[in-house]
């Protein structure tokens, strides 16, 4: 497989890292902004990052790829 292939997978993967971590936290916040929202915070907290660190090493790997080809 590819180098730009990669790249576009740890893009998706992250997408759906950052997906996860991120959309409860907005619900939470928008619809339930008394409740305490311990789990949308420590899933903002524990997947987001990862998702972030998947689209730049993705963004980096398919920049590689494509220069190469």
């Amino acid at each position: 497989m590819r180098l730009s292939r990669w790249g576009i997978a740890f893009m998706q993967l992250g997408a759906l890292l950052l997906a996860i971590g991120l959309l409860p936290l907005v619900v939470m916040a928008t619809l339930f902004p008394g409740a305490p929202a311990l789990v949308a915070v420590l899933l903002s907290l524990s997947v987001a990052p990862l998702g972030g660190l998947c689209v730049v090493a993705g963004l980096i790997m398919w920049g590689i790829g494509r220069f190469r080809r």
